[in-house]
């Protein structure tokens, strides 16, 4: 366990705090660790009681509980047990079922991603997470950047993956599966998106979170993936960003709700080397329509400008935390390269700069070749 934490803290260096979730432990023990520091640090409490924030009405909610209810097997079932186990304080398990559908029911307007590829094909994948939120804790008014942590899901004391993580959450937005592939989901927006969504969940759409979890736990490279999610039956519309390990593996997936694909929407799309196709960007509008603010236009022009031998982690992270893309309510952002296991998470106040535990993980390293053997530490 001391190596595997070792390799873990080369492979990740950010301020957020860092937990393993082992996939063999028992499911209502594998989240302790994580839900204690939570529970240490009033984050459980202040998001059980602040009514400040908005919520649907009481029978949409229980709309809501009982169609996520029904999309859970054993495993997540334990986990839920878990979590309300240690949880303490007035965490109920209404709290952790509405908070699976989050997105579905109350979601921001933005986020935002970049894929691209290096010269020689390694893909790196940035990603802003935008949310507001704004709690009372301990006396303080705190956000989502002060309740985001780095989990690393261990199967057979190895990683598997690794997510970014906020309370009581089972599903992922933010991930990567380790010499896999890597997830982001942004918001999508066609208007009335409540009572669609709402009545999409009840003819059998899926939450996305879950869904990825499992896809990600099951199916070891891109494509595979890449396939599987395109062909969700989701409840809500919203847009999916990929990176593989491969040379130029990486898509943009505009979905919508009820397992179709509209022709209005835009198609699948991927970096492409032959046509040189070096990048893709993702904000929270169809590309193949008029821009809803000014980030896609804007940051559009900003790569017109570039050039691919520029890229790296640290220039595709300058592109996610530079005027364009990041606004006052970026959480987060990250960067990660599935073909070396590289991830960061990078809150809002923070910067790029390398600790001395990464002297030895430079962006030419990342450059030369693909499923590098991952880093340990200096003992």
């Amino acid at each position: 366990m001391f190596l595997i934490s070792l390799v873990l803290l080369a492979l990740s260096v950010a301020g957020v705090p860092q937990f393993n979730v082992d996939l063999d432990v028992d499911p209502e023990e594998r989240w302790k660790e994580v839900i204690l520091y939570y529970k240490d640090l009033g984050a459980i409490e202040a998001l059980t009681t602040d009514s400040s924030n908005p919520t649907p009405p009481p029978d949409v909610a229980q709309v809501w509980t009982e169609s996520v209810e029904s999309q859970l097997d054993d495993d997540i079932e334990g986990e839920i047990r878990g979590w309300l186990k240690y949880g303490g304080f007035n965490l109920t398990r209404e709290h952790i079922l509405t908070n699976m559908g989050m997105y579905e029911m109350n979601y921001p307007a933005y986020c935002s991603g970049i894929v691209a590829a290096m010269p020689n094909g390694t893909v790196v994948h940035g990603r802003n997470m935008d949310y507001s939120l704004k709690i009372h804790m301990k006396g303080k008014i705190v956000g989502w950047p002060e309740l985001t942590v780095d989990v690393t899901f261990l199967r057979g004391g190895q990683p598997l993956m690794t997510s970014v993580t906020w309370p009581m959450q089972l599903g992922i937005h933010t991930a990567m599966r380790f010499d896999g592939w890597t997830f982001e989901q942004n918001t999508r927006r066609l208007g009335n998106d409540l009572e669609l969504n709402t009545a999409a969940v009840q003819q059998g759409g899926l939450v996305f979170g879950l869904l990825a979890r499992r896809v990600m736990e099951r199916v070891p490279d891109f494509e595979t993936a890449v396939k599987e999610l395109w062909s969700a039956n989701l409840a809500a519309p919203q847009y999916f960003i990929m990176t593989g390990a491969g040379p130029f593996e990486g898509a943009v997936l505009s979905m919508d709700r009820g397992g179709v694909h509209e022709t209005s929407s835009p198609p699948l799309m991927r970096l492409n080397e032959e046509n040189n196709t070096w990048h893709l960007l993702q904000t929270n509008d169809d590309v193949n329509g008029p821009p809803g603010d000014y980030r896609r236009p804007f940051e559009t022009w900003k790569l017109k400008g570039s050039v691919q031998s520029q890229v790296s982690p640290e220039w595709v992270f300058s592109e996610m935390h530079g005027s364009g893309l990041k606004d006052p309510a970026t959480v987060f952002t990250w960067v990660a390269v599935p073909a070396t296991g590289f991830h960061r998470t990078v809150l809002p106040n923070e910067t790029w700069a390398q600790p001395e535990i990464l002297s030895e993980t430079s962006t030419a390293t990342l450059a030369q070749t693909f499923l590098a053997p991952r880093r340990t530490a200096k003992l």
